[in-house]
């Protein structure tokens, strides 16, 4: 299927230009395929940047736009690309309306679409009055007056963090988020904005210990038989948080919500939340549950060894990969592996300079040895 040309390509071929031949606030992008050059992801010319930051646009509505505004790419929507080339390129409206008559109909209306405003090209000169630049410095300041009266409103226990501004509605809510609070807080060992106490500087996690039950399923002599493991401390999160924030997510059902959306292995029930710097075992309990026949199962140590067995296939990949090196050398010597090569560059790193001396040595030496013949080879052929 044939690609669109768009206007402004459209225009240029009509007016006798070629893709060997055009004006100089053109050019053409390097995104081509095919052979022909104006087959690209802009549908052919495109405005040089700095003749685009020269070009004013204006929306439906009457405000200015500066046309630096979209030197960092174009949007495909409703199979239209709409760009400066296109003249129609798109910006974020700044007044949100549900319905507007005067951007293109394409958008329709609702929440997705209200943001998204149509400008064209205009010669009238910018005026910052009346533009969008002033439309967005308005917005930002009625956005900003109305946090002020929000957190007035709550007695200023109002957390950025948690605040947000729905800007369809025009109002601010604040939710408040504990695992948003463990990632994002930026007062710890300060004061926390929400509830004017202090945020512990000193750092733990959440341990829980989590019981699985199975029944087996496999078609042996043990089908039906309850499996019941433990798996003891599990912590909530992947580094150490505050203990402020620990204590309020252990307080919240934050370790159940996590669990559920975890892949099911049985039924799964959360044992012993609690918070503390460092993990802490029971031994006596922990005896106590393998007589009952439980199995019991530490997280910290299925994290070690995991570690360990990664550091132990990294160490057999390394040592393969060194003998690779060392049979190669034996075979073209170490001048052989090219002056800016891989291997040579590896060598230098892995095995040292005693190292493939050694080799060398080693290989000079099999090179020399006489090679012992065979009866056979005398001979010259077999014995009938």
């Amino acid at each position: 299927m044939p690609m669109e040309y768009n206007l402004l390509t459209q225009r240029l071929l009509a007016a006798g230009y070629t893709a060997e031949h055009y004006p100089d606030y053109v050019r053409i992008p390097s995104s081509r395929w095919g052979n022909d050059p104006l087959q690209n992801l802009s549908h052919g010319f495109e405005f040089t940047p700095d003749y685009l930051k020269s070009m004013v646009f204006k929306t439906g509505c009457g405000l200015y736009v500066k046309g630096s505004e979209f030197c960092h790419g174009d949007m495909s929507y409703m199979g239209v690309l709409w760009s400066p080339e296109n003249d129609c390129p798109t910006i974020c409206c700044p007044h949100r309306k549900h319905e507007c008559d005067l951007r293109s109909p394409l958008f329709g209306d609702g929440r997705a679409t209200a943001y998204h405003c149509d400008c064209h090209v205009t010669e009238d000169p910018y005026d910052y009055a009346m533009s969008v630049d002033k439309a967005y410095q308005d917005y930002n300041a009625k956005v900003k007056q109305q946090y002020d009266d929000f957190c007035r409103k709550k007695g200023g226990h109002v957390c950025r963090i948690h605040a947000h501004y729905d800007d369809w509605d025009g109002k601010w809510s604040q939710n408040y988020n504990v695992l948003s609070c463990a990632h994002h807080c930026p007062h710890v060992g300060d004061m926390c904005d929400l509830t004017h106490t202090p945020v512990s500087r000193k750092k733990g996690n959440v341990f829980y210990d989590k019981k699985i039950t199975q029944i087996r399923n496999d078609g042996t002599l043990f089908n039906g038989e309850k499996i019941v493991k433990i798996i003891k401390g599990v912590r909530l999160f992947e580094s150490a948080k505050s203990l402020t924030i620990c204590e309020r997510a252990a307080k919240q059902s934050i370790v159940e919500e996590q669990e559920s959306h975890c892949r099911r292995e049985g039924q799964v029930e959360i044992l012993n939340i609690r918070v503390e710097q460092r993990e802490s075992r029971d031994l006596m309990q922990d005896l106590q549950d393998i007589r009952d026949g439980i199995e019991v199962i530490h997280e910290s140590d299925l994290k070690k060894q995991a570690k360990q067995q990664k550091r132990e296939r990294r160490q057999q990949n390394q040592e393969k990969k060194i003998k690779k090196l060392e049979k190669k050398i034996m075979e073209v010597g170490f001048s052989g592996l090219g002056e800016n090569s891989l291997d040579r560059r590896h060598a230098m790193k892995w095995l040292g300079n005693d190292r493939i001396k050694e080799l060398e040595a080693i290989r000079k030496e099999r090179r020399n040895d006489p090679v012992q013949m065979s009866i056979f080879d005398f001979i010259g052929g077999d014995i009938s």
